[in-house]
Order: C-alpha cells, then structure tokens, then sequence
C-alpha cells in the first residue's frame, strides 16, 4: 500500500518523540477528523516526531494481551516501525468507552504497566523507564475519573491551545532540568491537564474562535481501488464545533458548546489548499451540525464547483429543503443520513428535536424523488419517559415511509439504546439500565425486529441486540462511573473481557450497577465539567 502525505522525520533531529494512538483498527481511526488535526498539529513542531499506531485491521484480539499469541512487532509505529514503548509520549485518543479493553491490549502487549502507581514503583524500584501517558478525546471529556488509575495526565477540552504549553514544560522536564514530581506539578497549572496524581481542579478549555484551530492541508491519501477505500481519499474539513440546538442526550451540545463555525474564507482557503497541493477525490465536512454554517449552501457549490465529490455526515432533517435536495443530486450524494431519534413526536419534541412527523414524510418524498436511493436513519430506545406506545410510533413511522416506494436495502436502520452522559440534561435517566429494566430494552428490540424485518425496503442494522444491549451496559458503566469502575474495568479485562467476566468481576469487588445507578439519580456526579 503505497502512501502520500505521511509525515517521516528523522530522529537524530528531534528533540522528543509522540506515539499518537487511536485504539482501534486503521479503517476507523483515519476515518476520525481528531487524528488528522492532532498528527498534523504535533508534527507542525520541527522538534517533535509524531507517528500513528492502530490495532492492524486483520487482528482479532485476544484479552488480556497476555494470552495473545501474536507479535508485539504488530504493534509498530505506520511511518518509522517503532514500538509503543520507544516513544517518550503515548497519546490516546478515545472517542467511545468501550475501546478503553482496546487500550489495555496495547498497553500490556507492549509491556508497558497498566497502572500510574505500577509504572511508578518499577520506576522508583528498578530504574525502569517508560512513555509518558496521556488521553483525550470526547470520552475523557465526558468523564476522566473511571481512566484516571491508568493515565499520566488527560486533556479536557479542545486541546489547540494547551498543546504548545504542555510540549514546551515536557521539554524541560524531557532535559531533566526538573524531576517528573515536579513536571506535574507544573502541569496541573495549564488549562484544561487534569493531573489524576494531584486530584487537580481542571476547566474544560474551549477554543474560542474556531479559525485558531488549523484545517490540515496535508491528509493522508491512500493509493487503494475505491471499493476498498472508506475514507482514505477524502479531504476533512471542519466547518463547525458543537450543536446549537441541545438535544438533551447529546455530549456534542454540551461539552462542547458554545456552538462555533469556521469561517467561510478560512474554509474556501483550506480547500483551494487542498486542491493545490493534493488530489483528493472527496472533500467531507466535518461537524456536528455541519447544515447550521450560515454558508453551508456555498461551500457545497464551491466543492462541486471544483469537481469534486461532497460528503456530509448526518444532517438535520429539517435543513433538508427542496434546494438542499438538488444540491446534493448535484453532487452525486448516493446516502442521506438522518436521526429521526424517535417516531413519538412527543418524545422527540421533549429531547430537542422540534420536527413533526408529517414534515418528515414530507421530505422523504422528495428524497424519493429524487436520485438520491439510500437513507440511513439512527433511532433510539429507552428515553427517558418512554412508553411501549412510543416503540409502536417507530413502527408505524417506517412502515408509512416504506408506503413513499423505496426499493429493497434502501433504508438502513440502526437502533441504538439511550445511553446517559455526565454533565448532559439526561445524566441522571438511568432506569433502563436497572435490573429490573433491562429486560425491557430486549422486549423492546424483540418486537421491532419481529414488525420490521419483512418491510423489504428496510435493511436492519441491529439483529445482534443482545450484544448491542450487553454494550451499553457497560458503557454506561464507563460513562457515569468513579475510580471503583476501574478496579473493576481492569479485573473484567485481565479475564477475558467478555460479558459474563464483567459480571464475574462485579460480584467479586462486591459491586451492584443498580445501587451506582441509583446514587447517580439521586444526584451524585464523579465529575462536574
């Protein structure tokens, strides 16, 4: 696989070396705008090597990393092959809760200590050296405390304005012009370093305006056939950053508002940028609510104007207008995404989402229209004040577009269950995730498999819901949880990390998610942004 734009520099001219890591296989890191920025922005310092390490894409793990059988040489660096451990920064990204197994693979396969107190004592007792470890990302945000046993130190917030600070102190402590003990207390002084050691008070930084944070001009191109390609060709460009609307379940609305655009000069200038010095066959607009840019119409014509294909991610059903429509036909866009949430216009009015059903039929017959064939639409269950009737109303919500004409598979459905974020309007709604609940979330999933899955236009994407059940579970665990979690989370882990091992871990620390649960109703948070 022969690449362009990758970043190779020689380690005889650096000062210190970061092992950027997403943990997970390549395919979905490199599909992640956060991985693009941080590699460029940490190689935009002449005397740091930034190299990315992924889990190899045709690697089934194995939990613990002990009782895999495969070599640690599969874990080198992309640009220059070098393992985990020769770095002298590890930073992860983590972007879902459930990937923290995926970071306990590494860490171990790479014979790097779990834990901040076990890397401190080998340190201390036999001069052991390892990478510093540090985290990021929406889930670290969200709530650090249940990775806070494992990590050095974790970044809250956007992090474009804290990164030069922290390399410019980890350089002085890197010439071992301080001792580490003091290198973090140093750190716990700049915005936005939470310091787990030190239980630090920590701000979520917020980068005021959107156009300080740089669009990397060089991504990664991937010379592969397209069929084979996802989103190796592409060219990201963050338009936006958070959700002016707040939708109560949503950690994009409210960890990171206040809800900002990138320019519109700053956007067209990244894109004649890209079109100069790269060939990317699609530019893909990245945001949570990319629709809401004031100039979202005109730098879609520019893009097609430019000859090239337009990506979007999910979009507002309501910004999807008769114009809109066109535009994307334009643009050859093959697949809508949409998240109706729910088919109760109750509870979707209560969540945010002030959108009737008539106006989504609406839409959806001119989406029929036209020559746009495929929709996927993101539904959820278990909200909080939802009633069988409301499962009903999702039926009865596609069975009526499925009467609009749509071909076999053309609609993919995912369902997923409510999960409740820390420090979000809904973060204390947890009663699905009680015993004596939980069964109805597979009652639930049960009779719309049973309704749905002879409409031919539907193609279901959550046949597997026990599994999917099973996983929010235990990232609700993740999410709401305090340092007892990660006791737990590392002895679910070194098990196997299977379901019935985090069950097992949870009788042996004496430890009941319904009690947790109920403490978190009552209004205990672990974190407070």
């Amino acid at each position: 696989m022969s690449t362009n734009n990758v970043i190779v520099k020689d380690w005889r001219k650096i000062d210190f070396s970061f092992g950027l890591i997403y943990p997970n296989k390549f395919t979905l890191g490199m599909s992640s705008y956060s991985i693009r920025l941080l590699y460029f922005l940490i190689n935009s310092f002449n005397n740091i090597a930034c190299e990315r390490i992924f889990i190899p894409d045709n690697l089934y793990l194995k939990f613990p990393a002990s009782k895999d059988y495969s070599s640690k040489n599969i874990l080198r660096s992309l640009e220059n092959k070098v393992l985990p451990e020769e770095f002298d920064i590890l930073g992860f990204s983590l972007h879902f809760e459930n990937d923290l197994k995926n970071i306990f693979w590494i860490l171990e396969k790479a014979e790097i200590p779990l834990t901040f107190q076990e890397r401190q004592k080998m340190i201390s007792k036999d001069n052991a050296q390892f990478p510093l470890l540090i985290a990021g990302g929406p889930a670290v945000t969200s709530n650090p405390i249940p990775l806070s046993k494992f990590f050095d130190i974790l970044f809250i917030g956007d992090s474009e304005q804290n990164l030069k600070l922290f390399f410019d102190l980890y350089q002085i402590y890197n010439n071992q012009e301080i001792i580490f003990k003091e290198f973090l207390e140093r750190a716990k002084n700049i915005e936005g370093l939470f310091i787990p050691a030190l239980k630090n008070k920590t701000e979520r930084v917020v980068l005021k305006d959107l156009d300080d944070s740089p669009t990397p001009i060089f991504q990664l191109i991937f010379n592969q056939p397209r069929k084979k390609s996802i989103f190796e060709n592409y060219f990201f460009i963050e338009v936006n950053r958070g959700c002016p609307f707040q939708c109560k379940f949503c950690i994009s609305s409210f960890h990171n508002y206040p809800f900002r655009n990138k320019s519109y000069e700053n956007i067209i200038k990244s894109i004649q940028q890209s079109l100069k010095y790269s060939k990317y066959e699609t530019i893909s607009l990245i945001g949570s609510c990319v629709s809401s840019h004031p100039k979202f119409r005109e730098i879609c014509e520019y893009i097609i104007g430019n000859e090239k294909r337009l990506s979007v991610p999910s979009i507002r059903v309501e910004h999807l207008t008769q114009d809109i429509i066109q535009l994307f036909e334009k643009a050859e866009i093959k697949t809508i995404t949409i998240a109706p949430e729910t088919g109760s216009e109750r509870l979707r009015y209560s969540l945010g989402k002030k959108i009737a059903n008539e106006k989504i039929i609406s839409i959806l017959t001119q989406i029929k229209d036209s020559q746009i064939k495929n929709i996927k639409f993101y539904f959820l269950i278990g909200l909080p004040n939802e009633e069988e009737k409301d499962v009903d109303e999702i039926i009865n919500l596609l069975k009526s577009i499925d009467q609009l004409g749509f071909t076999k598979n053309t609609l993919r459905l995912n369902i997923n269950p409510f999960i409740p974020k820390l420090n979000t309007p809904y973060e204390k709604e947890i009663s699905f995730y009680l015993d004596e609940n939980l069964p109805e979330l597979t009652k639930k999933y049960q009779k719309l498999e049973r309704e749905l899955k002879n409409i031919t236009s539907l193609k279901l994407r959550f046949k597997n819901f026990k599994s999917i059940i099973k996983n929010a579970r235990l990232q609700a665990m993740i999410s709401l949880g305090n340092k007892q979690i990660s006791d737990l989370l590392l002895e679910y882990y070194y098990n196997g990390a299977t379901f019935s091992t985090l069950q097992k871990a949870e009788k042996e620390f004496n430890f009941s998610l319904n009690d947790y649960l109920l403490k978190i109703k009552e209004c205990y948070s672990p974190w407070t942004i």
